[in-house]
């Protein structure tokens, strides 16, 4: 009778023990996720995203007078703020400096002595510096697709022409600085590091337009790193 009892308990005990463990982890692995899933996705509102990033890319340089357009390297520097005002869309504010390298413009116009007008190679770099205020559309938690649009104003500044085969600059092209209106765009991937930190990479495509100088489009790439607070919490 014994080794009967025995038998009809110890079998009844360890299924009993299979049973609990994984029902409890099916009940409490879910809602854990569920947890984990709502505090990320809330993350993004009210949330302050600090950003730097460093551009590098192409520009199309022109001239006045000259033939086309004289494609060149350019660089700079872009320094930002975001706050999320819901969960997929922020609100920014981006400070933007590019310039050109200097750039042989093949065929510019310039009148010698006697009125005459010849045709020669102008060496010249350009640049920009705007304010620009726009929306970002984001699409993720942990791997984040974005998506900017921004519009501003600045300054635009042009280096004193050169004309290197005649040896000098006229007075004509000398340096200016003026009034900027500009627009970009871009797209990009964002890689959540942990709450306070943020990094990405970019696409962007940049327009500036001076009642005063040739329209001056750039397109870059860069990567970032972006410091993440929350001014509400």
């Amino acid at each position: 009778m014994r080794m009967i009892a025995s038998s009809d308990v110890t079998p009844h005990r360890s299924h009993r023990g299979t049973c609990s463990a994984p029902t409890g982890a099916g009940v409490v692995l879910p809602l854990l996720f569920v947890a984990l899933g709502t505090s990320a996705a809330r993350a993004d509102r009210y949330e302050a995203q600090w950003s730097a990033r460093p551009l590098a890319g192409l520009a199309m340089l022109k001239e006045e007078g000259a033939p086309g357009d004289k494609r060149t390297p350019a660089g700079g520097l872009s320094i930002g703020v975001e706050y999320g005002i819901s969960n997929r869309l922020d609100v920014g504010i981006e400070l933007i400096t590019i310039a050109t390298a200097m750039t042989e413009l093949a065929k510019t116009p310039v009148l010698l002595d006697g009125g005459v007008e010849e045709r020669y190679s102008l060496s010249r770099r350009a640049g920009t510096s705007m304010l620009l205020v726009g929306p970002t559309w984001r699409f993720g938690v942990s791997w984040v697709p974005v998506l900017s649009v921004a519009a501003g104003g600045g300054v635009r500044f042009r280096s004193a022409g050169r004309f290197n085969d005649l040896g000098f600059s006229p007075p004509e092209k000398a340096s200016t600085m003026a009034l900027d209106l500009g627009g970009s765009a871009s797209v990009g991937i964002e890689r959540r590091v942990n709450r306070r930190v943020t990094v990405g990479g970019y696409l962007s495509a940049l327009a500036s337009w001076s009642p005063s100088a040739p329209v001056l489009p750039v397109a870059t790439v860069s990567f970032g790193i972006s410091y993440v607070n929350y001014p509400l919490w």
